[in-house]
């Protein structure tokens, strides 16, 4: 009998059995070997692509679940980003955007009936990413007695009720919410609490070109400012509760940029003349100033201010123990064209929140006294991205 002819050759070093049955057995059991290994090979790159399929499938559910929890329909925006070039139109643009990133702030000043002083501010950040989520920072000061309070908390998805027109932040007792420049501002904690109304009284201000302004290398935002809102209502500090009236800053920001990118020093300021200034310089990684700006709003005219228009040099500077940051506290800024050469010096040097919690940073952020040509209160935010500096 001869062997079969289909079956694989033996390899020339094999020695075979000279029996035709033991030949065609040897050729069946390697035929078995093969089948065998044809079945692992089946199996393995089965499992291979069954997990392919199954990571596939899981990262489409959870785009789904995220979609349809966490995200917004598009006709429930109003839809707009800063590079469509299309000028700020209020009140619709009070309320929030479908853009990376977007931001709401409030600052002031505050005297009590009693003659004693407060500042605080309360700011909300959407940030949409990855995953959407709501980032809400407030503090208080104690001008009496220095004391510096803070709070802070984030949330995934963004957490504004849908309304036309106005912003609307709700979450248990924290309440930012308003329109047309009629704000209302609740937030209550264990150390401190604050229930107040603020009521624009002036022209908004649209920053840079109709509102749009440039962040250099981290892209463009949309930016304007209700520079004058009166305050008024109640803050509570342990069992002491006082009745305020006073002066905020309103901030609305947003737009397709990066966050992170750059960090910043920020002014915004109320002078004794009316006049309200609001100036910036960017900074990269290294702490290297990238480029100043601002506004200035007289009589209801706001005018950009270039880098060209005016200086501004960091002095007094102070160094958080904590962090171990230092911060300039005090700079000097010169207004040439607008007779303006003023000192500005932060109230209460301890200032930082540390917000590693929420937005995975520490800054610098609370009132200023303004001294020199003019005098006047104001804000600063100080943020650097590392220690050197």
């Amino acid at each position: 009998m001869k062997p079969i002819m289909f079956l694989s050759a033996a390899p020339e070093s094999m020695h075979l059995p000279d029996e035709p049955e033991l030949v065609i057995l040897f050729y069946m059991r390697q035929i078995r070997k093969k089948r065998r290994k044809l079945k692992e090979f089946r199996f393995s790159r089965t499992h291979f692509i069954l997990s392919i399929l199954l990571i596939t499938t899981c990262g489409i559910a959870a785009w789904v679940y995220h979609q349809v929890l966490y995200s917004e329909a598009a006709d429930d925006w109003f839809e707009t980003s800063a590079v469509d070039s299309v000028p700020v139109s209020l009140p619709e643009d009070d309320g929030p955007h479908q853009v990376a990133m977007e931001s709401w702030h409030f600052n002031g000043h505050l005297k009590s009936e009693s003659g004693n002083f407060y500042s605080f501010y309360h700011t909300v950040f959407v940030v949409n990413n990855l995953m959407s989520h709501t980032i809400k920072h407030v503090s208080l000061n104690d001008h009496q007695t220095g004391k510096h309070f803070t709070a802070q908390r984030k949330t995934v998805g963004n957490s504004f009720i849908n309304t036309e027109n106005r912003f609307e932040f709700f979450q248990d007792d924290w309440l930012m919410a308003g329109g047309n420049g009629e704000d209302r501002l609740k937030v209550s904690t264990e150390d401190f609490s604050f229930d107040l109304s603020a009521i624009g009284t002036r022209t908004p201000m649209f920053h840079g070109d109709n509102g749009i302004i440039s962040l250099d290398i981290a892209g463009d935002s949309y930016y304007y400012t209700r520079a004058r809102m009166a305050i008024s209502g109640t803050i509570i500090i342990g069992e002491t509760i006082e009745k305020v009236t006073g002066i905020s800053w309103f901030d609305h920001q947003w737009g397709d940029f990066s966050v992170g990118i750059l960090s910043k020093d920020w002014l915004a300021l109320q002078l004794n003349d009316g006049s309200d200034v609001m100036i910036y310089q960017l900074r990269d990684k290294y702490n290297r100033s990238k480029r100043y700006a601002g506004s200035i709003s007289q009589n209801g005219i706001t005018e950009t201010l270039l880098e060209t228009d005016f200086t501004f040099v960091p002095g007094e500077k102070w160094t958080s123990s904590k962090s171990n940051i230092t911060y300039p506290i005090s700079w000097a800024i010169d207004i040439p064209k607008k007779n303006i050469n003023i000192t500005i010096q932060g109230i209460s040097k301890n200032n930082e929140f540390d917000a590693t919690l929420t937005s995975y940073n520490i800054y610098w952020k609370g009132p200023v006294k303004v001294q020199g040509s003019h005098t006047g209160l104001g804000f600063m935010e100080l943020n650097y991205m590392d220690k050197k500096n």
